[in-house]
């Protein structure tokens, strides 16, 4: 899927681009989606900002499940997720927003069964039949 960065995150990863010497603008996308959704630390917040003119980049498929979720979370679309989350990286806020690392697993409640004892007290007498019958009033 391909999605337009914003022009200055586009700067800024274009900076990034540079300096880790990558072919594509895209590679260096999904290193940083990497390094949001695993809370690595690459300390590249003080890198230099590049102009450029290439804003469109292709996202890996490993990325959009979550970036999905995250925005869906959000009320926004996958770009403005994708420039959100890479922005707010690069400003070195990488524990302010948590991201889905994956689809939340539903687990089956534990069923505890309780055996208790039941004690014999006094037994009572019921009425029956008959009886019964009579000693109700209608």
């Amino acid at each position: 899927m391909q999605v337009r960065l914003a022009a200055l995150v586009a700067a800024k990863v274009e900076g990034i681009r540079i300096a880790l010497n990558y072919s594509k603008l895209s590679d260096t996308v999904n290193l940083l989606l990497d390094g949001i959704k695993h809370k690595w630390d690459l300390k590249l917040s003080d890198l230099s900002q590049i102009e450029t003119s290439e804003t469109r980049v292709r996202l890996d498929k490993r990325h959009l499940d979550w970036l999905s979720q995250y925005g869906s979370q959000r009320g926004i679309n996958i770009a403005s997720a994708t420039n959100l989350l890479i922005s707010e990286y690069l400003a070195g806020n990488v524990n302010r927003f948590q991201t889905p690392v994956s689809k939340p697993v539903l687990q089956q409640p534990q069923i505890q069964t309780e055996i208790t004892t039941i004690e014999q007290t006094q037994t009572i007498d019921k009425p029956k039949g008959q009886t019964l019958m009579r000693s109700l009033k209608l």
